[in-house]
């Protein structure tokens, strides 16, 4: 037991050292990868946060992997996820694959969440919640409500200006 609640001061050094070494290469890392990196996040983003965050913390507390490793690891996945990225713009099929379809879910004032497995998976009470964040406590003059892929939520009011380019799946869909 004292063996898991103590460590020698080498130990201990070796630990500082290294989460320091690996914090200053993430954020070097991210940095150089871009504002997309840590933009609100798609599904894709969050496998990749989580890898980022298992392969910061292994690298950080222990010598294997070592510090080489761990950040050889950690840019290689941060250029996949560039590399991802450009891929998503560029071709639709690489984005219908890795990222959310936005939903329409309220239309005229009408709630109209679909159940099924593929869809946006979000019960009306969670709705309800984040309209609420929203400053919308009544559906009465909401046109439309849209989850977002990230899984925000865009609210169009009556009154509102039609949006330029509604790509979103309509709940029958």
């Amino acid at each position: 037991m004292s063996d898991w609640f103590g460590s020698s001061w080498a130990t201990v050094a070796y630990v500082a050292a290294s989460t320091t070494a690996v914090y200053c290469s993430a954020l070097l890392a991210i940095r150089l990868a871009g504002r997309r990196t840590v933009a609100q996040l798609s599904a894709f983003d969050i496998v990749v946060t989580i890898a980022l965050g298992s392969l910061i913390a292994s690298t950080a507390v222990s010598r294997d992997p070592s510090y080489a490793q761990g950040t050889t690891a950690m840019i290689t996945l941060l250029i996949l996820q560039v590399v991802a990225a450009g891929l998503r713009q560029r071709f639709a099929i690489v984005r219908r694959f890795l990222d959310f379809a936005p939903w329409i879910v309220v239309r005229d004032g009408e709630l109209q969440l679909p159940n099924t497995p593929l869809g946006p998976q979000m019960s009306a009470d969670e709705l309800l919640s984040k309209l609420r964040e929203r400053g919308v406590f009544d559906l009465e003059g909401v046109r439309l409500v849209v989850i977002e892929p990230t899984g925000g939520v865009a609210v169009l009011r009556d009154g509102d200006e039609d949006p330029p380019n509604l790509d979103a799946r309509p709940t029958s869909g």
